[in-house]
């Protein structure tokens, strides 16, 4: 017969607010705030969103060269979305069931980068 212990652990009000995402600017996307208040972020490694009451707080770490970006607290709904462009799908979704407050406008840089070093050589 093998003893068990049991331990008990009070966490305080600061330990319960835990992090649903924190992942590196280079990774993280922000698709805006929906009709009922929640907030729809990007995790870009794992093409995964996340909707949560909250924005993320921007940070930055000692000694990183980009910031980076932490939700807290309560967790809405997680999507795992198969492919880039079900994120398409994703928004769309939402617009006809919830509705858009606050969408960030989309900047394709592409175009723009590749202007401003059109007579860079390697």
């Amino acid at each position: 017969m093998s003893a068990t212990t049991t331990s008990h652990e009070t966490i305080s009000d600061g330990q319960q607010d835990d992090i649903v995402l924190e992942q590196s600017g280079s990774y993280y996307g922000y698709l805006g705030e929906d009709g009922e208040g929640y907030h729809h972020h990007v995790d870009e490694a794992t093409n995964t969103v996340y909707v949560t009451p909250d924005r993320a707080e921007r940070f930055l770490p000692e000694n990183a060269g980009v910031y980076w970006f932490r939700v807290c607290g309560e967790l809405d709904h997680t999507e795992k979305l198969e492919q880039d462009d079900d994120r398409d799908r994703w928004v769309a979704y939402v617009e006809s069931v919830r509705g858009w407050t606050d969408r960030p406008v989309h900047i394709d840089v592409t175009e723009i980068f590749a202007e401003m070093h059109e007579g860079d050589r390697r």
